[in-house]
């Protein structure tokens, strides 16, 4: 029965506070909150609408397909990726569509990041030269972290950031980047021989050919794992304190839990800001070593 208990309410959840309610109605178990925590934080081939009718979940069904034993199924956190997409196409083109000398209204304000972005973060870490070819990447990077780190936060989103598998295909464009510039900076076996530094006693050479190639991947996957695990992080937290109230079953916690959730959701804001720049800063900070070997 409590098996039943826990279906029903990842079923029916949609929201921070759905999620809860339909965890409180089974019950309030605490592992109905976690099934309900699971349900909003993973991927599914499904889109909740957030509202029942006739007592069941209203919800999109999404399509699937296999090519080849591949999985090629459109997933919810696929959807959140177009809709980033299709948001950027149709705010950047809106917002610059005419040339103007002074951009106004929302132009100016993207035109605060793009500037950032070219002068803080493309020629700070890879130099003049470089940094302004490398702008269009890094700015891609950029807006499309942020849009879909925002577009978890909008009732009924997802996350797709939250999901390893996109951040891990992020980072390894990052780390095809880092390889393709070093490369066409330095030609291919100059840049694989600049990975060991010049000058190394000949017995330590072969230790630190296995550093640094462990050193090379290692760095995208600190750029996979640091971008899932604190988007994830931010949404257990405010669906956990949203949680107590119906695990203990008393509006008192309330008082308490909403004014935390609010307060992790608010941080939540600042974090998808954060996590964009971190990205792409460090993205651009692994372009520069592997043009600039020598810094």
């Amino acid at each position: 029965m409590k098996t039943q208990h826990q279906t029903d309410a990842a079923a029916h959840a949609a929201e921070a506070t759905g999620h809860a309610a339909d965890a409180g109605a089974h019950g309030g178990h605490g592992d109905d909150i976690g099934s309900t925590i699971l349900h909003h934080i993973t991927d599914s081939h499904s889109i909740d609408l957030g509202f029942s009718w006739g007592g069941h979940p209203v919800e999109i069904h999404l399509p699937t397909w296999h090519v080849f034993g591949f999985d090629l199924s459109i997933t919810k956190h696929v959807v959140m990726m177009w809709t980033a997409s299709i948001l950027l196409i149709v705010l950047l083109g809106l917002a610059f569509r005419g040339r103007r000398l002074v951009p106004r209204g929302i132009g100016n304000l993207l035109e605060v990041l793009v500037v950032f972005v070219r002068d803080e973060i493309a020629i700070k870490n890879i130099g003049e030269k470089h940094g302004r070819r490398m702008t269009p990447y890094l700015l891609t990077l950029f807006f499309f972290i942020l849009m879909c780190n925002l577009l978890g936060l909008v009732p009924f989103g997802a996350t797709a950031t939250g999901n390893v598998n996109v951040t891990a295909a992020l980072a390894m464009l990052s780390f095809a980047m880092i390889q393709i510039e070093g490369m066409k900076e330095h030609g291919f076996l100059k840049h694989w021989k600049n990975l060991i530094p010049h000058g190394l006693p000949v017995f330590v050479v072969p230790i630190m050919i296995v550093v640094e190639v462990l050193g090379m991947f290692v760095k995208p996957f600190a750029l996979c794992v640091r971008l899932f695990a604190n988007m994830t992080a931010g949404h257990v937290a405010i669906l956990a304190f949203i949680g107590m109230i119906f695990i203990f079953k008393s509006s008192l916690v309330a008082i308490a839990a909403v004014p935390l959730a609010l307060a992790i959701y608010m941080l939540e804001l600042f974090v998808a800001f954060l996590q964009a720049y971190i990205f792409t800063m460090l993205t651009s900070l692994f372009i520069g070593f592997s043009i600039h070997p020598a810094h």
